[in-house]
């Protein structure tokens, strides 16, 4: 694993050394770690270039690459506690304060045509990343229903967003697609800056980087140099629930969809294209819940049950939620082509909360009282871990 992966295990390596920071800052000590860091990644470079083979080898890799990314994530995490916050300073604070006034504007839009208040909720915590509107009973349901992810921006939005882009400008040439990449950004800077929403758009830019380079790629390399690189900046990035059920998402659709796509004979996939796509639906869903299940119990103390069923019923109204979201913005010089718009987003909203809100009231909806300790989680994940080798052990078999 460490030599097919290294990154992954470093990467790894680091959030645990940020974990430890976390729990004993004492470990840094008086020593400058940045020192040690530096020495050990120098070794772990030799050792790569030169390890022997056999057991002993990848032994010796894996020690010295896991020891660096410890040291690395101790050091990160002490040095951003020694920082000033420049948050309140310079061009940072017009940098909120003017997105902040962009999403008020688009919220008055909203409520000028007419918007319900839970409608006006969704659709703000779905395009705008305002979620304080969204009382306790709508997080319930949509909770319950397993869709609660929706409500958080992600690659989901993100992409969406990027195909209206590129549908109306176009994507195939170098100078479109960063061009397309860049309104991404503006819009991740205006919603706030989500850690999930920066996630998917740092992913985002670097495929389209290796389109234009035509390079090949996997995508849990990209996953785990979007990792590192966003520990890099602030390690403690790895606390914000968001991030983890955002990255654990993300590295459940790439590892497990493959895996339950396989339980399907190639006969069928073939014969069946419709059915293929209903059944990708399907594994995205299953992957997703099942990559972010015990983190689930562990901060939120239930697991819902009618997930499957939510997800089909509520992605394609999500997402025809946001095109019309998009239209409302598009359509503001014209306002009664905006306010038909607003009426559709409206109505979309009002049904989206209605089909939720029935599923989250069916028998057996979630399992509630759940209270893992961290070692249950971890061991959770270890399990799961299990299942899915001895899964693609048998396909291969």
């Amino acid at each position: 694993m460490v030599k097919d992966r290294p990154a992954f295990f470093c990467t790894l390596a680091m959030a645990i050394g940020v974990l430890l920071y976390a729990e004993w800052p004492f470990i840094t000590g008086i020593l400058d770690l940045f020192i040690v860091a530096v020495a050990t990644v120098l070794v772990v470079t030799a050792i790569s270039l030169f390890r022997p083979k056999g057991r002993l080898g990848n032994f010796s890799l894996a020690a010295a690459v896991f020891s660096a990314g410890l040291l690395w994530g101790i050091m990160l995490a002490a040095i951003n506690d020694r920082e000033e916050d420049a948050a309140g300073h310079g061009w940072v604070s017009y940098v909120e304060s003017g997105a902040a006034a962009v999403r008020g504007k688009v919220m008055d839009m909203l409520k000028a045509n007419g918007m319900g208040e839970n409608e006006l909720a969704v659709v703000s915590a779905m395009s705008l990343g305002e979620k304080q509107m969204v009382d306790r009973r709508l997080r319930d349901d949509y909770s319950k229903a397993g869709v609660a992810h929706i409500l958080a921006l992600s690659g989901t939005h993100l992409a969406i967003i990027y195909f209206v882009l590129t549908v109306l400008f176009g994507g195939h040439g170098v100078v479109s697609r960063f061009a397309i990449v860049g309104c991404v950004w503006c819009y991740v800077v205006i919603v706030g800056m989500p850690v999930s929403a920066v996630r998917a758009a740092v992913m985002l830019s670097m495929l389209t980087l290796a389109a234009v380079m035509r390079r090949g790629y996997d995508r849990m390399d990209v996953l785990v140099a979007t990792v590192f690189g966003m520990l890099l900046l602030n390690p403690y990035v790895l606390f914000d629930v968001g991030f983890q059920l955002s990255v654990m998402s993300v590295g459940g659709i790439i590892v497990i969809c493959p895996l339950l796509n396989g339980l399907l004979p190639d006969t069928f996939a073939k014969r069946h294209f419709r059915a293929m796509k209903l059944w990708s639906m399907v594994t995205v869903s299953i992957a997703a819940q099942i990559a972010t299940a015990p983190l689930v119990a562990y901060y939120f103390g239930t697991l819902p049950c009618w997930f499957v069923l939510s997800n089909l019923l509520a992605v394609p109204l999500a997402t025809l939620l946001l095109y019309g979201t998009l239209l409302t913005v598009v359509l503001w010089p014209v306002a009664v082509l905006q306010a038909l718009a607003v009426k559709a987003v409206d109505m979309l909203a009002k049904l989206l909360n209605h089909v939720l809100g029935v599923i989250a009231g069916l028998p057996f909806a979630s399992v509630e009282g759940l209270n893992p300790t961290v070692i249950q989680v971890a061991f959770s994940y270890v399990l799961i871990v299990l299942v899915l080798r001895l899964i693609k052990y048998l396909q291969v078999k």
